[in-house]
């Protein structure tokens, strides 16, 4: 099992709070995604200077809505 792997195994065992800043940037969406996925909860913040809603309304179209 590769490092990744135990940390998604540990993540989805224990879920927990996060805060994302940036969160309709490129890697800020892509954690989001990543951490909705793993059932965790996630509270996204973004002033979207760079950010676009896009990124946010496609991580919605990918997450179960209990996600």
């Amino acid at each position: 099992m590769s490092a990744y792997d135990k940390v998604r195994s540990e993540l989805k065992a224990a879920p927990g709070k996060w805060l994302v800043t940036g969160v309709a940037g490129f890697i800020g969406s892509n954690l989001l995604e990543e951490l909705l996925k793993l059932d965790q909860q996630v509270v996204g913040v973004d002033n979207f200077s760079t950010g676009k809603k896009a990124n946010v309304e496609e991580v919605r179209a990918l997450v179960s809505p209990k996600q």
